[in-house]
């Protein structure tokens, strides 16, 4: 039998994919999850194979439960955790059952850019908010949601990622979350809070959620163990208040198949209950950080004409280029020299091409910093032919 691709993507053995912000496939826990697995049916019972409630199984909802009330200082329950299929199913669920068609979203710009595929399934108006190194600007989120009420069409969902963005690696500064929530509440706006990188913060606690914050807010919080667990177990949770719980519990799709991940979230219930978890979640942190720190340091040894702030978590450095160097007209360069990374055109409905993004994820430190080097290169190569 073929064996499965050990990546989403497949990697050319000649060149350095910093385009891929994916879990690196040899820290993935094979022992923890093999052996979750195999203890899943003998520990849980045969309702581990069914179709499973719609909220997900318990012992992953109240293993969630007890960590956000451990980690995040918030007294939560069971009934605040509802179990997904990833972010990416949760997103999409979110947009099914709050919107409508010709209703106005609005995202960071840059942003996640396959999120922005998801919301482009969807026959949505999409508007754009600055964001800059303090994160979202909410002054411009103010002044678009009292333009879009002036004009009668309100803003119907913000998607945003206030902790270790993706791909600008920034956190939202306290004050202005605040005022987002005080923004949220009093245009009635629906806030998807992304916050899947929230376990893999380098240098200090990542901060509060917006929703752990204000747990009464209009907000949706989206957890996933896809970046610090397993990509392929495809779990993950919402978090809000009940009103909005309810709503999801009611979609149609749920109430055909039950959990979306009936059989994973429970065997990643109990590699979270027995500790392993924690353990794991610590050694992805060093591993990471070290990786941050030699693309770091190699980008300014190699690229010191490029800006960028150290993201304090998360998978990427969000590298501005030269004003005269084109991210889309310098990838083939790049690629030629044996480097790859995502043009920040990728990552902005406005198609703006100042940026790089570069992932650090899949490599180790003495690949990442050959391509910074590679990187380097390529400027210079471009600088030389025009």
């Amino acid at each position: 039998m073929q064996r499965l691709p050990r990546t989403q993507n497949d990697l050319r053995p000649d060149v350095v994919e910093l385009a891929f912000g994916e879990p690196d496939p040899s820290l993935l826990p094979t022992d923890l999850v093999t052996s979750a697995a195999a203890r899943v049916v003998p520990t849980l019972g045969r309702g581990a194979l069914a179709y499973g409630r719609r909220p997900g199984p318990h012992p992953l909802r109240e293993a969630v439960a007890a960590r956000i009330t451990d980690r995040e200082g918030l007294s939560v329950s069971a009934h605040d955790v509802y179990v997904t299929a990833g972010n990416s199913q949760a997103l999409d669920l979110v947009l099914a059952v709050f919107t409508k068609p010709g209703d106005l979203i609005l995202v960071e710009s840059p942003t996640y850019s396959l999120a922005l595929r998801t919301i482009r399934d969807h026959p949505l108006r999409v508007s754009a908010v600055r964001h800059d190194d303090g994160g979202l600007d909410v002054d411009d989120l103010q002044a678009q949601l009292e333009r879009s009420t002036g004009e009668g069409r309100g803003a119907r969902l913000l998607y945003t990622i206030p902790t270790f963005h993706n791909p600008a690696g920034t956190c939202l500064q306290d004050a202005r979350r605040r005022r987002l929530l005080e923004l949220a509440r009093e245009h009635g706006l629906l806030v998807v809070e992304d916050d899947v990188y929230r376990e893999l913060a380098y240098d200090h606690d990542a901060p509060p959620s917006l929703w752990t914050m204000d747990p009464g807010a209009p907000v949706l919080r989206l957890g996933s163990l896809s970046k610090s667990l397993a990509p392929g177990l495809r779990v993950g949770w919402v978090n809000a208040r009940a009103d909005l719980i309810e709503r999801l519990d009611a979609a149609g799709v749920l109430d055909s198949g039950g959990s979306m991940a009936q059989f994973s979230a429970c065997v990643a219930a109990l590699v979270i209950a027995d500790g392993a978890y924690d353990r794991h979640v610590a050694r992805l942190r060093a591993v990471y950080a070290a990786r941050r720190d030699a693309l770091v340091a190699a980008l300014r040894e190699h690229v010191p004409a490029g800006r960028f702030a150290v993201p304090g978590g998360g998978f990427f450095v969000w590298l501005e280029l030269p004003a005269d160097v084109s991210a889309t007209h310098l990838l083939p360069v790049a690629e030629r020299h044996g480097l790859a990374f995502a043009p920040g055109s990728r990552f902005c409905t406005d198609g703006a091409d100042t940026h790089v993004r570069l992932a650090f994820s899949l490599y180790d430190e003495d690949r990442l910093a050959e391509g910074a080097r590679r990187l380097g290169a390529a400027l210079a190569d471009g600088a030389r032919r025009d």
